[in-house]
């Protein structure tokens, strides 16, 4: 432990381990300026924050969100362990499926830009769906994930705060339809087709909202996460 006065419980805990910010961020998989504003105490450790960031700590989720000088709970090596087991993630049984939700926080640039999806990061939530309703359309329903919209560039069809159900197993934009992709600038989500009679292969990357321009990119130069194949809308 340094004499440095902590900002935050968070950087408390961080300092007693003698980590760096980038190092918690990373094992937290969480984006490196919402770790960097939790540390600094710019921002509160909201629920789907405090199970990674024990996690990445090694500590118990109620040491996370205790106030600055709280002794670390006697319990807190049981509480990690149930953490690091997934002993607290829903259990499965062979009629339904648990889709994970991915916390993707909004950055800077065009339209619904939302935090790179992290191919191991930890779930803030699980979200249960029939197995057979999923596998009607899914054909590997294990690659399904959750995550939610920020920005306005994809309204009205799709608001920030929705909640859209992402194939992560489809990464070729075809056909034509809203995908999660990575463009060289940031992650978004968009309306891809392939440019017809292109070569070598071009994609156009539109927005719904006609506010927002559309735009070509070579496929080479971007990386296409998933198809949109479904949304949660609260009406």
């Amino acid at each position: 432990m340094t004499d440095e006065i902590p900002e935050s419980r968070v950087q408390e805990l961080r300092l007693m381990r003698g980590m760096r910010a980038a190092e918690v961020a990373r094992m937290a998989s969480m984006d490196p300026s919402t770790y960097n504003k939790i540390d600094k105490g710019k921002r509160g450790v909201s629920p789907q924050f405090a199970k990674p960031l024990a996690y990445a700590l090694k500590v118990g989720r109620l040491d996370v969100l205790a106030e600055i000088g709280s002794p670390i709970r006697d319990d807190a090596d049981e509480d990690l362990e149930r953490i690091a087991l997934g002993l607290d993630e829903p259990q499965q049984n062979e009629n339904s499926l648990n889709v994970p939700e991915i916390d993707v926080s909004p950055q800077d640039g065009m339209g619904a830009v939302v935090s790179d999806i992290v191919e191991h990061q930890q779930p803030i939530d699980h979200w249960s769906f029939p197995r057979t309703l999923v596998s009607a359309f899914i054909s590997d329903p294990s690659k399904l994930t959750i995550i939610r919209v920020a920005g306005d560039s994809m309204e009205p069809d799709y608001c920030a705060g929705d909640r859209i159900l992402v194939d992560t197993g489809h990464t070729t934009p075809s056909p034509a339809g809203v995908y999660v992709l990575w463009d060289g600038l940031g992650v978004v989500l968009k309306r891809v087709e392939v440019v017809m009679g292109s070569e070598p292969k071009r994609i156009r990357i539109m927005s719904i909202n006609p506010a927002y321009p559309a735009y070509e990119l070579a496929l080479d130069d971007v990386r296409i996460n998933g198809r949109v194949v479904g949304k949660w809308t609260w009406k």
